[in-house]
């Protein structure tokens, strides 16, 4: 099973698209785990909880309320786009969350824009022609 595996990383680690794409993969879905973890406690926990935490997170309630407003006049397309942009892409879960967005659309909005931006800054890297070195094999 162990050199099937190590076919597979080297086929797709000698083909620099399918190395983008899986790198771009793997991103997202940790980009995204977090995410997840947010919505949930911002859908159960409701505005009691993200106020509570606010102030240990030293984040300021009025931010929540600005992403808040953001997202009942976006919708789905500030999750799209909000996870290319800084400071938005950490609070987008949360109006998403205790707004009680459907989950499946949420989890689809976030990994896509969450894979087409990590998608993106593989390629960039590997294009400037960052030296990477992955389970041993150097990728130039």
């Amino acid at each position: 099973m162990q050199n099937w595996f190590d076919g597979i990383w080297a086929f797709v680690l000698t083909k620099p698209v399918l190395f983008v794409l899986a790198m771009g993969f793997i991103i997202a879905i940790n980009s995204v785990a977090l995410e997840v973890i947010t919505y949930w406690l911002a859908r159960i926990g409701g505005r009691t909880l993200v106020e509570r935490f606010s102030r240990w997170l030293r984040v300021d309630m009025r931010h929540f309320e600005r992403a808040e407003a953001l997202f009942t006049r976006w919708g789905v397309n500030l999750v799209v786009f909000g996870r290319i942009l800084p400071g938005v892409r950490t609070l987008v879960s949360v109006p998403a969350g205790m707004t009680r967005m459907n989950f499946g659309l949420f989890f689809g909005a976030s990994f896509g824009g969450a894979y087409v931006w990590n998608t993106l800054l593989v390629a960039a890297g590997y294009l400037l022609g960052f030296k990477v070195t992955l389970f041993g094999l150097s990728i130039t």
